[in-house]
C-alpha cells in the first residue's frame, strides 16, 4: 500500500448550544498504521468522530478521506465500532454480521459467507445461530467488532474497543488488528488505557479541552512527561517555597480534595524525588499523596490534558 493519510483532518470545529464540542482539531491517520485517540472524557473525541462518519456537520474545518474531500461514497469503507453497543438481543451472530455488510452494500450471499468466515476466525462458528441475548458480554462484543470488519473496510474506527473483553478475547482482537494493518489498513483507537496504546498503536493523537495537544509517534509522546510528581496539599505557600529550593516549579491542577489541592512539580532532570521529599518536610509540608510522574505515555498525557491551550505538535 502507498505511504499516505487515509483519514486527515485540519482545524475541525464543532460547537452545541450548551456548551461542548471541539475547536481546532488536526490530525491523520496514515494507512498501515493504528493510531491511538487518547483524550480525558469530554476532550472531544466522540465529536469528532461523529463529524468524520458524517453524523454531525462540523462548523469549521476539513475531512478527508482515502486523498479526497470525505463524502457518502468514501464513508462506505469505514468499519465503525461504538462506545455504544447497538445489537438487539434477539438477533442471531450471523445475522447481525451480515446485516452490517448489507448497509455497506454487500450481496446477501456474500454478506453471509463473510460473517461465517469471521465467526471461524475467533472461535465461535459453532455458535453462528444462537441469539445474541444467550451469549455472554464478552463475545458479544467481539460480534460487534466483527460488524465493522464484515465488509472489509479501508479504515477502522475503533471507540474503546476492549472494554468488556477478557484476556483471551482481548489477545484475539489484537490478533485481527494486527492481520488488518498487515493489509495496508488503518485504524484510530480510542481508547483510555494508556497500556493499550503505548503496545498497540504506533501513533498518538492526544486532545485537550477540544484541540489537538500532540500528535506523532508514540516514544515521542512519552518524552514530552515532566520529571516530578503529583503532590496533594492544603498549603500551597509551602510547596512552592519547597519548589523553588529544589529548582523547580508548582502549578495547580484541577481536581480539589476538601481544602486540598493537586498540584504538579516539574524537576530539573537531575534532581530526585526524595530531594523534593526533603524539601517538603523543611517546610512543614503536609503531603496528603506524594505520586512520581512516569516518564511514559500515562505521564505524557495528564501534563498536556491539563494544559487546554496546549500547542499541536504534529510529527
Amino acid at each position: 500500500m502507498p505511504a499516505t493519510d487515509f483519514l486527515k483532518i485540519t482545524g475541525l470545529a464543532k460547537r452545541f448550544a450548551g456548551g461542548g464540542g471541539i475547536s481546532n482539531v488536526s490530525m491523520s491517520v496514515p494507512a498501515g498504521a493504528i493510531t491511538g485517540f487518547i483524550g480525558v472524557n469530554g476532550a472531544g473525541k466522540s465529536t469528532t468522530l461523529r463529524c468524520v462518519l458524517g453524523l454531525l456537520k462540523p462548523d469549521a474545518g476539513d475531512i478527508s478521506l482515502f486523498g479526497a474531500a470525505a463524502s457518502r461514497t468514501s464513508r462506505i469503507q469505514i468499519g465503525f465500532l461504538p462506545e455504544e453497543r447497538g445489537l438487539f438481543p434477539h438477533e442471531r451472530a450471523r445475522d447481525a454480521i451480515a446485516f452490517y455488510g448489507r448497509l455497506k452494500g454487500m450481496r446477501c450471499r456474500d454478506a453471509l459467507m463473510a460473517a461465517d468466515h469471521l465467526l471461524d476466525r475467533i472461535g465461535l462458528g459453532t455458535r453462528k445461530a444462537e441469539r445474541l441475548g444467550t451469549l455472554s458480554k464478552g463475545n458479544v462484543q467481539r460480534v460487534q467488532i466483527l460488524c465493522a470488519l464484515v465488509h472489509e473496510p479501508k479504515l477502522l474506527l475503533l471507540d474503546e474497543p476492549l472494554s468488556g473483553l477478557d484476556p483471551v478475547a482481548q489477545a484475539e482482537m489484537l490478533s485481527l488488528l494486527a492481520e488488518f494493518r498487515s493489509r495496508g489498513g488503518a485504524v484510530l483507537f480510542s481508547t483510555h488505557s494508556m497500556t493499550a496504546a503505548e503496545n498497540l498503536c504506533d501513533r498518538v493523537v492526544i486532545l485537550s479541552g477540544g484541540r489537538t495537544a500532540f500528535e506523532g509517534p508514540v516514544p515521542e509522546a512519552s518524552a514530552l512527561a515532566p520529571h516530578g510528581a503529583i503532590v496533594v496539599t492544603a498549603d500551597a505557600t509551602g510547596l512552592t517555597l519547597a519548589a523553588k529550593d529544589v529548582g523547580g516549579a508548582a502549578s495547580a491542577l484541577s481536581g480539589k480534595i476538601g481544602e486540598a489541592v493537586r498540584w504538579q512539580v516539574t524537576l530539573p532532570r537531575h534532581v530526585t524525588h526524595p530531594a523534593l521529599i526533603r524539601a517538603l518536610a523543611e517546610h512543614g509540608v503536609p503531603i496528603f499523596a506524594f505520586q512520581p510522574i512516569k516518564a511514559d505515555l500515562e505521564g505524557a498525557f495528564w501534563h498536556l490534558a491539563e494544559q487546554p491551550s496546549a500547542v499541536v505538535r504534529a510529527a
